[in-house]
């Protein structure tokens, strides 16, 4: 049988070919079992294949030379035929072009430090892991991308990116948001909050995770929800005035159809009498005029009973119809108006505790002193806010005390209270049945 000193110049250069594929293959093969840890057995046998090639190429190249003339050469492999070269050459391509397709079968199938560098870059967060030295032991792409940012060059040590976090940063673009955490805008408009972790194994003791995760959706849908709140807010102030104002308007204007009905039925009775008077008619129709008469100047008075004591009875009856229930302690003033005045504080306190302190009870509690009476209102609702001030109701009952000679204090804080004092000295001797003659003149004026 033909060797290969013997065979022609193509099949040798055919070998030699094939058998440098071979050579590159059996490095290709090499290199995959070491970046993959394959396990030193295989390595071993890698390069034990690598180096029989290469010393068979070394035994073919001499051969070759010597067919080419070159006396410096002997025949090596002249005792051996060329077809068992050819079936060891392409035996050893098959061998490793299988090996090399195994370990990358093999490879994309572990789980190996590369993978975890591969799979750490593919996270849309930044990570970095460091010793307790600050060397830096793991860092994926984006956390290398946000540090170029923040200090300008790539991270190469933990305490770089440390003194980052902590200091004010001095990048154009790049600043702090809250001084409470770590959470910054960069340039591009994106929010970034890094956190930092101790690694609690005891096989990792004094290493570091620091995350990097991007809030700029949550921080600019926190922005709208702020804004919102705070256009809601002034909307809401402008409806309250606005339904204050509709309260006024509305009382105002009940007031007014009231006084004129008032008006008119008082004229009516003033001139029935007349008539009556004039025509001197039977008693009857005189006793019905000045009943009626009667009643609208209780109705001037404020009140629509006519005895002072059913008048806090239908007070709290109408109090209680609205779920409020008043708590009086004491013993109530002795003067009408006083009394009148009293109730209309108590009527006020009540709309006030149900519409606005949205409460269950108002108390009241009179003391009578050497000089004065002492009225104090307060009720079990909600606090009032922040500079409360009196609305309508409040302001014309405090026309109405001071039109008696009388104080009135409120206060907002800590809770709602309103008190008046009404003196004893300045005021005149009155029966138990009929108002004070001056404050039915002043009403008289009114009409």
């Amino acid at each position: 049988m033909k060797s290969f000193v013997e065979c022609g110049m193509a099949m040798q250069n055919f070998l030699m070919i094939l058998l440098e594929i071979c050579l590159i293959l059996e490095f290709i093969l090499l290199l995959t079992r070491i970046t993959g840890f394959s396990g030193k057995k295989k390595i071993i046998t890698a390069m034990t294949v690598f180096l029989v090639s290469f010393f068979l190429m070394f035994l073919l190249m001499n051969d070759h030379r010597y067919c080419l003339g070159e006396s410096a050469y002997h025949p090596m492999l002249q005792d051996y035929p060329v077809s068992l070269l050819t079936a060891v050459i392409i035996a050893l391509t098959f061998y490793l072009c299988r090996a090399i397709w195994s370990e990358r079968r093999r490879y994309s199938h572990s789980l190996s430090y590369w993978s975890v560098n591969e799979a750490v870059d593919d996270v849309p967060c930044g990570v970095c892991f460091s010793d307790s030295f600050g060397r830096i032991i793991l860092c994926n792409t984006k956390m290398q991308e946000l540090c170029k940012v923040m200090t300008g060059s790539y991270l190469q040590d933990y305490d770089t990116l440390r003194k980052a976090i902590d200091d004010e940063p001095a990048a154009e673009g790049f600043f702090r948001l809250s001084r409470d955490s770590d959470v910054f805008y960069f340039p591009d408009a994106s929010v970034w909050m890094f956190q930092e972790y101790r690694l609690q194994e005891p096989d990792f003791a004094g290493y570091r995770q620091t995350i990097a995760v991007n809030v700029s959706e949550i921080y600019y849908n926190g922005e709208k929800i702020r804004a919102n709140n705070e256009k809601l807010a002034i909307l809401n102030h402008k409806l309250e005035e606005m339904y204050e104002k509709i309260g006024d308007k509305i009382r105002e204007q009940e007031t007014l159809a009231m006084k004129m009905q008032v008006h008119d039925s008082f004229g009516r009775s003033l001139l029935l009498i007349r008539r009556i008077l004039e025509r001197k008619e039977n008693q009857d129709k005189m006793d019905k005029q000045l009943s009626a008469l009667k009643h609208l100047v209780y109705i001037l008075t404020g009140s629509a009973v006519e005895s002072m004591e059913k008048l806090y009875e239908d007070t709290i009856k109408h109090a209680e119809e609205i779920g409020i229930s008043v708590q009086i302690s004491g013993n109530v003033p002795m003067y009408p108006s006083y009394r009148l005045l009293a109730d209309r504080a108590i009527r006020e306190c009540v709309t006030n505790c149900a519409r606005h302190a949205h409460g269950s009870v108002v108390f009241v509690k009179i003391d009578k002193c050497a000089n004065e009476y002492n009225i104090r209102i307060t009720n079990d609702g909600d606090v009032p806010e922040k500079n409360s001030e009196e609305g309508g109701g409040l302001s014309a009952l405090r026309k109405a005390v001071e039109a008696e000679k009388c104080r009135m204090q409120v206060s907002f804080s800590p809770e709602f209270c309103l008190i008046l004092k009404m003196p004893l000295a300045e005021r005149m001797r009155f029966d138990g049945t009929d108002i004070d003659s001056r404050r039915s003149e002043d009403h008289a004026e009114i009409f």
